[in-house]
């Protein structure tokens, strides 16, 4: 009920902030199963495609973009898993795939072209991407338990792989 409740609040705060009203070239797919899930989808521009597959128990996912062109897709299964995905400017592309328990996955991304994925299976999992500019290549995967990840990039052509596997 509390992820609820915060998509809701999450929803009320960007309707007010103006970013709820969408081009009619915008696209939002949500396919929830399980239960207790919450989800905030905002658009705000052209031609942005947001998809958000839950599955599981207690998922949250917020996902917001600005600009032109972009895309990004969530797919958490297993339990508790959150992720936020921030995308403004110009074709951008953001990929998140969660397994498991207790995983969360942040993904920003501020100018063009710019590429992130994140795959995490196993329990207590922290990954985030910033990315600014343009041209911009980050990969991100953990296996294992309680993996802690930060990549930030700024400027242009810079690239990122990350794996990291074990526990902690």
């Amino acid at each position: 009920m509390k992820r609820i409740l915060s998509a809701a609040l999450a929803m009320a705060i960007l309707a007010g902030a103006g970013a709820a009203e969408a081009q009619g070239r915008n696209r939002v797919q949500i396919d929830q199963r399980g239960t207790g899930h919450g989800v905030a989808a905002s658009q705000q521009g052209d031609r942005n495609g947001s998809v958000t597959v839950q599955g599981g128990r207690g998922h949250y996912a917020l996902s917001s973009q600005s600009g032109y062109n972009n895309f990004q897709r969530m797919d958490q299964y297993g339990t508790r898993n959150s992720s936020t995905t921030r995308q403004t400017g110009e074709s951008n592309l953001a990929v998140t795939a969660q397994d498991g328990l207790r995983l969360q996955a942040q993904t920003n991304q501020y100018g063009y072209n710019n590429v992130a994925g994140t795959a995490q299976m196993g329990t207590n999992h922290r990954a985030v991407t910033d990315q600014a500019g343009a041209n911009n290549a980050s990969a991100i995967i953990q296996t294992g338990n309680g993996q802690d990840v930060t990549v930030r990039q700024r400027g242009e052509g810079n690239i990122s792989v990350v794996v990291q596997s074990g526990y902690n």
